[in-house]
């Protein structure tokens, strides 16, 4: 079964995150940290699906056990850590205990109870993406094997397919703004998942280039110097003009989002021409990116906790000791907990993959948010 693994990625996870970091961090731009979820989201759709695919490709079939047990061992024990970490915190403060906002992390359903009840999870709140990606971590497998059974020695149609399906997805949700309220939209997995499915279309869009031989000189030179640049001021210019809540957002902008990130995404991974393929690969880069899920999740805790304790201080001090201590809270936990049940993803690997313990996990681990 085949397997890419592109060290830029990891990179593009680390912008990602900075973004979220920024924007819950009281900085003022960006006015929030959508884009840098709605990033996750397309690179997640995209490199689930490539995992996916291969293995249906190769054996036929998706053993949808080995795929939640190797889920379960990325996700669940830094979020169990970050309930923990929660627990801890209202218990410091002496807080109420957070019962409604745990079970809904732990049950990857706060998405809705933000949605559709508008319930304040807290400190657990940006769990909603979770959720979000673990709904449709459930029913894509499906989608995928099926995909892949019906449609024979067709990666452009497989593509064109699952493209169509996420501008059905973006028109949907276009139509009703206004109708559902902005939590609704934002949080509700039905107004939400385009970005996810647009990075699994977006899947078969690369494996056609590199079917084609990958682009020529000139292509990729045009492509990394007008259309990149293009895509990355869009980004800025949404991330300074529109938070997440505005009718825009709903109407236009998460779907330009997704596709600037798919721009993004094909140009680290394609373009020999990329200008940002050599600095996201940098050990900076790609070291923030194998810690993002563990950043993400520590983050919003640790943030609240920085705030009631040093609230009087300046920004860039607020910021500062934020960051660090996600950083290191992040890093302390990959290497004592995490890194150790990632280990264990070998058992739920197809047969043949086995004995390539260290590939499997490097694949897997920054690839699987």
């Amino acid at each position: 079964m085949a397997k890419i693994y592109h060290e830029s990625l990891d990179g593009l996870r680390a912008l990602a995150v900075v973004i979220v970091l920024l924007a819950h961090g009281g900085s003022p731009y960006p006015i929030s940290g959508g884009v840098g979820v709605d990033v996750f989201f397309v690179l997640s759709g995209f490199l689930i699906t490539g995992v996916l695919s291969s293995e249906a490709t190769a054996y036929g079939r998706v053993s949808l056990r080995n795929f939640y047990a190797r889920r379960v061992l990325r996700l669940t024990p830094c979020l169990l850590l970050t309930c923990a970490l929660v627990v801890t915190l209202s218990w410091w403060f002496e807080s109420a205990q957070p019962s409604t906002a745990l079970v809904c992390a732990i049950s990857y359903t706060s998405n809705w109870a933000m949605a559709l009840y508008g319930t304040d999870l807290g400190a657990l709140g940006h769990c909603w993406s979770l959720s979000i990606e673990e709904q449709y971590y459930l029913m894509w497998p499906l989608v995928i094997v099926t995909l892949e059974h019906k449609v024979k020695d067709g990666t452009a149609l497989k593509g064109l397919l699952l493209a169509c399906l996420a501008l059905l997805a973006s028109l949907y949700r276009c139509s009703v703004v206004g109708s559902y309220s902005a939590e609704r939209i934002y949080y509700g997995l039905d107004t939400h998942m385009d970005g996810l499915v647009f990075g699994s279309a977006l899947h078969y869009g690369v494996q056609l280039i590199r079917e084609r031989g990958g682009f020529s000189l000139a292509c990729s030179r045009a492509f990394s110097r007008v259309v990149v640049p293009f895509a990355a001021v869009g980004l800025l210019l949404i991330m300074r003009l529109l938070a997440w809540w505005h009718p825009w957002m709903g109407k236009l902008g998460f779907t330009l989002v997704a596709c600037a990130a798919c721009v993004l995404i094909v140009d680290v991974t394609c373009s020999p021409a990329s200008l940002l393929q050599r600095p996201l690969a940098s050990f900076a880069f790609k070291w923030t990116g194998k810690l993002s899920y563990g950043i993400y999740l520590y983050h919003y805790p640790l943030f609240h906790a920085v705030d009631s304790v040093l609230a009087p201080a300046p920004l860039l001090v607020l910021l500062g000791v934020k960051v660090i201590a996600t950083v290191a809270l992040a890093t302390v936990s990959y290497f004592l907990v995490e890194i150790r049940f990632l280990e264990l993803k070998r058992f739920f690997q197809p047969e043949p993959l086995r004995s390539d313990t260290e590939d499997a996990v490097r694949t897997s681990t920054p690839n699987e948010t």
